[in-house]
């Protein structure tokens, strides 16, 4: 039998068997284990290998007595073996037929090597919504037995695993097995390993990623009933037990519910998630995979090249998103993203209050370094609310036990998060780097004088198609500026930048001649200091500036302190890959 090379022997409290299903982890029953944090595995066909060390990193519900569900648990192996994994057969394959014959293979005592035995299953009654039975094959063949416990229970016609040995009955030499499909219900990182028919592999297991990626928003049977009410006048009745989670309501549309024809109740489920989750990437994910899984729909089209970025510098880009959330006024939602290789992943997502933020970003960004390339040069981003755009997030310490700031140790850049939600602003500014990127040299800068008098709509025309750098002379988050600020967001300007230390108010009109505010005077050394700066480069150069500035000795404040750059390239920035790990861990 070639599936022997995949089956396993368990050493847990007991004795007891399990199947390889990737290149490191094996399933088998929660009894096996029995609570235990490690076990050894043992591979009978290859004696070589030795026992290997496992890490139970997943268990069911699973309490202690034979009649309890979720009898299930995941191990990890200490390494990866070069044994090729099971092969599982589509949900629903057809194999509770006399003429099908069913194996598994055990570890009874006194069977180290273990041991062939032959089954059928004559309904595909579930047994409380969970086990279905197993019979033996014939009268005079080896029973299920102590030791059979999370054996695979194989078509042997296909080599393919229908499910898994999870109890014996005392009399008649049968006992239950666990279907795949319930094994995918306890364990969403088999979602790609048993095949749904009319939906692929990568569709389902980004279904899950994205699930898993929202957290918990609502009750599972809540969320069953919303999306399927609009659509039957009686919804097939949720699984015996209810429903685990959002995921298992998933898996139970992809694969219990026949959907009406021009319906396509898996699609519901993903918008439904997507007007409840917190997350703008999450969102945008599920709002795409519902569009590409309506009934009658082709797939989109792949999305089209992100140009390339110009300039010298090749930058290794951590993006920190920093969004309001629904939980409470003064709640907010931190992600941080790692870009590699064109593409943004989740590193982390927490949801804290404001006071918080700062800490749960240092430890976050700390998790991202780790990901980007390290042959490029770092470069943080903050996507920000407009009414965060005045925290100094680039004089943040640079970790608990360093005080230096942030923006000395890394170019720090900031982006206001409204317009990176725009498609139609990300579109210009692509468009806006394109031109800057075959022009040589430096890049004119826009002065918004502090006493500007100038009208924002006007503003914002009159930068529009310019692709220059705008300086503002007054904070513009002032009352007097704030609007003049939106016009340069508005206007898809790739570069703006301002100082904290700027002019705050309206001039005395009986200032001397020749006298000059402090925002005149910071625009006159940003023209002269950064006149030659590439802007692709700007990031690099005021990292610089803020050292001078942290470590200057004068007695009056350097031009460049409290200097804030929001600095938008969207062609570094990708929409992001949802899921930080994969959920097989």
């Amino acid at each position: 039998m070639s599936s022997q090379s995949w089956q396993v022997r368990v050493l847990g409290s007991g004795v007891g068997s399990g199947f390889l299903v990737t290149e490191r982890h094996v399933i088998t029953c929660a009894h096996v284990v029995d609570g235990a944090d490690r076990v050894e595995v043992v591979f009978a066909q290859y004696p070589d290998l030795g026992p290997l060390a496992a890490t139970v990193i997943a268990a069911g519900e699973w309490c202690g007595t034979g009649e309890d569900r979720g009898d299930v648990a995941v191990l990890e192996l200490e390494r990866a073996v070069g044994v090729a994994p099971a092969r599982f057969a589509a949900v629903h394959t057809p194999f509770v037929q006399q003429a099908v014959r069913l194996t598994a293979y055990g570890f009874p005592r006194g069977y180290d090597e273990g041991i062939l035995g032959e089954f059928r299953s004559t309904s595909d009654q579930l047994i409380a919504g969970e086990w279905l039975q197993l019979e033996a094959w014939t009268g005079h063949g080896p029973p299920l037995e102590e030791g059979f416990s999370g054996a695979a229970v194989v078509r042997e016609d296909t080599g393919e695993v229908v499910g898994m040995v999870t109890a014996r009955y005392a009399a008649g030499g049968g006992g239950r097995m666990l279907p795949a499909r319930a094994l995918v219900r306890r364990w969403p990182g088999a979602a790609e390993l048993v095949p749904v028919p009319g939906h692929s592999r990568e569709s389902v297991s980004r279904l899950r990623d994205l699930v898993l990626g929202c957290g918990d928003h609502g009750a599972p049977e809540a969320t069953y009933r919303s999306v399927m009410e609009p659509l039957a006048a009686l919804p097939p009745l949720p699984p015996a037990g209810g429903f685990l989670s959002l995921w298992d309501v998933a898996w139970f549309l992809l694969t219990e519910v026949e959907p009406a024809p021009g319906t396509a109740p898996w699609a519901d489920f993903a918008v439904h998630l997507a007007e409840r989750t917190e997350n703008h990437a999450v969102r945008q994910a599920l709002h795409a995979w519902a569009r590409d899984h309506r009934a009658g729909t082709v797939p989109q089209a792949p999305a089209r090249e992100r140009p390339t970025p110009g300039g010298s510098t090749t930058w290794s880009p951590i993006l920190v998103e920093i969004e309001h959330s629904g939980a409470d006024r003064d709640v907010y939602l931190v992600s941080v993203y790692a870009v590699l290789d064109g593409r943004a992943q989740l590193v982390a997502s927490s949801t804290v209050a404001r006071q918080n933020a700062q800490e749960c970003v240092r430890e976050h960004l700390d998790q991202a370094f780790g990901r980007i390339d390290p042959e490029g040069e770092e470069l943080i981003a903050f996507a920000l609310p407009g009414d965060w755009l005045g925290e100094p997030v680039d004089e943040w310490r640079t970790s608990a036990d360093d005080a230096a700031p942030l923006g000395c140790f890394s170019p720090v850049v900031l982006m206001d998060l409204g317009r990176r939600r725009q498609s139609r602003l990300q579109f210009k500014l692509e468009k806006a780097w394109q031109t800057l990127d075959r022009r040589p040299g430096g890049a004119a800068w826009h002065r918004v004088e502090c006493d500007s008098p100038s009208d924002p709509a006007k503003l914002t025309v009159r930068l529009q198609g310019l692709g220059t750098a705008v300086g503002y002379g007054a904070h513009p988050l002032t009352e007097q500026a704030r609007d003049l600020l939106r016009a340069g967001l508005n206007a898809a300007a790739p570069v703006i930048v301002w100082s904290r230390e700027g002019c705050s108010g309206p001039h005395d009109a009986d200032a001397p001649a020749g006298h000059s505010c402090t925002g005149a005077r910071f625009l006159d050394a940003l023209e002269t200091g950064l006149a030659s700066v590439p802007l692709a480069e700007l990031p690099r150069h005021v990292r610089d500036l803020r050292r001078e500035a942290f470590l200057a000795e004068e007695p009056q404040p350097h031009w460049a302190t409290g200097l804030v750059l929001v600095w938008e390239d969207p062609r570094w920035f990708p929409e992001a890959n949802i899921y930080p790990r994969s959920p097989v861990r």
